[in-house]
């Protein structure tokens, strides 16, 4: 299997190779949305090893047992299949228990597959009566949240419980990016991550500037042109509802209320689009950090950097790209110093994370609001009651800005009903650049630019 561009996914690696160690038969999910990076990594994992991976197409159930009869007969050299394909499922599995080989079995694209309907029941007769006593290192691959969901992970499938491990594949870091674009500095980095997110096939569209880059993504014969809708497409029946409310959180109107007005879909099933759309990993609820998990004063957000940029700047504006496409970066770049500003507190989280250590320690962290007051990150430990407020600010700041905005958050933290009288505060402002951050630091505030990355 050719192995093309690979970054980072060293956890992910070590955990496939522990199971891989162990000498037991695995019964492996690997699953995520469609780019993320599923099958270069499973090449990378199955490279040095006997390996068998196939690539299930949207085809009748013959032409993929034929199709996956000649992927054997190469892998074990076996004219006898070759030219006398098998013809059912059970051959398929019986034929693999009897090679009595430790092999790498992959099945990619595993919802193409379950249109032939005995599949399942097939693969759950073998795996409990036979396979799992091999030393097979089953792999079942796919992009369709919803169809992995039915296939495999509701109770009501024949081979629910039988999986012996899940590996939901997430988008790649800002820590890791730069390695995509090693002679680009770290403000251009963010820029692209706002624009691209962190999905590989994305990232590699990248035409070394992003001004040309943009320019990529309008040209009609981009697959970045349509691609959220086509993945919207994949996984639901009816996606112009979906459509509608992915666009008015892309705008900023994030309750439940404002999303409702703007799309005019009744509040009474506007919860289950969400609900899916959560699902779908598309969108994610937050809480102030505060408030109970059972809270309903939640806010809404796009997941995906792509996909909100895709539907606050593209899907605005089809009408107007598909005849005058040269409009588009003049306008983008009016609201782009907004969008990136919300893009930044995605960024800061990330380095907050990754420099953990550095700082107070904390086991909860998100954003804070009541009423007219918001903080964009606030970060707590419940064990010690330490709290650390930060502010982020896509912003060159002189010093006397960076004072008045660390004032404002010390007396906004006065709000943060949270251990008042018993925790340690601390206070931090991460920026693009930030004049006399020596200084600033030494009066006890925590103070992060562009040049800490």
């Amino acid at each position: 299997m050719e192995i093309t561009k690979f970054i980072n996914r060293k956890e992910e690696l070590s955990g496939l190779e522990s199971l891989w160690d162990s000498n037991k038969a695995q019964f492996v999910v690997v699953y995520g949305r469609r780019r993320v990076g599923k099958t270069e990594l499973i090449k990378r994992f199955a490279k040095d090893k006997t390996a068998i991976y196939f690539l299930a197409k949207l085809e009748s159930e013959k032409e993929q047992l034929h199709d996956l009869s000649s992927v054997l007969a190469d892998a074990f050299n076996d004219a006898v299949i070759k030219n006398s394909p098998m013809t059912s499922w059970e051959s398929i599995f019986e034929y693999l228990y009897r090679q009595d080989k430790k092999i790498v079995f992959v099945i990619d694209e595993f919802p193409n597959i379950v249109q032939s309907p005995r599949i399942l029941s097939v693969m759950q007769q073998y795996w409990d009566e036979k396979l799992k006593n091999t030393k097979i290192y089953l792999i079942l691959c796919g992009s369709s949240l919803s169809m992995m969901e039915k296939y495999i992970f509701d109770y009501k499938t024949p081979i629910y419980g039988r999986r012996t491990y899940d590996l939901k594949l997430p988008p790649l870091k800002l820590k890791d990016i730069s390695e995509f674009f090693p002679a680009i500095g770290i403000e251009e980095t963010i820029r692209i991550y706002s624009v691209l997110g962190g999905t590989p096939s994305y990232l590699l569209e990248y035409k070394g500037t992003l001004d040309n880059t943009l320019i990529n993504i309008v040209n009609k014969r981009s697959f970045l042109y349509r691609e959220p809708e086509f993945v919207l497409r994949e996984e639901v029946n009816e996606p112009r509802y979906f459509m509608s409310i992915l666009h008015a959180i892309s705008t900023g109107l994030n309750t439940v209320g404002e999303i409702v007005n703007y799309t005019g879909i009744d509040r009474g099933i506007i919860g289950k689009y969400i609900s899916i759309l959560i699902d779908l990993d598309m969108v994610e609820k937050e809480i102030s950090i505060t408030d109970t998990w059972k809270s309903r004063k939640g806010n809404y957000f796009l997941k995906d950097n792509f996909f909100n940029f895709w539907f606050r700047f593209i899907y605005s504006n089809m009408g107007q790209l598909e005849y005058n496409p040269d409009f588009f970066i003049p306008g983008f770049k009016k609201n782009f110093n907004t969008y990136l500003g919300f893009t930044f507190e995605k960024v800061c989280k990330e380095f907050l994370v990754e420099n953990s250590k550095l700082l107070p320690g904390f086991t909860k962290m998100g954003r804070w609001w009541h009423k007219n007051k918001q903080i964009d990150i606030v970060s707590l430990n419940e064990e010690t009651k330490q709290i650390l407020f930060t502010e982020c600010k896509w912003k060159n700041l002189k010093e006397k800005q960076a004072i008045r905005i660390l004032k404002d958050l010390e007396e906004k933290s006065k709000y943060v009903d949270w251990n008042i009288g018993k925790r340690e505060e601390y206070f931090a402002l991460i920026a693009k650049n930030i004049e006399n951050k020596a200084k600033l630091r030494k009066q006890g505030y925590l103070i992060f630019d562009l040049d800490d990355f």
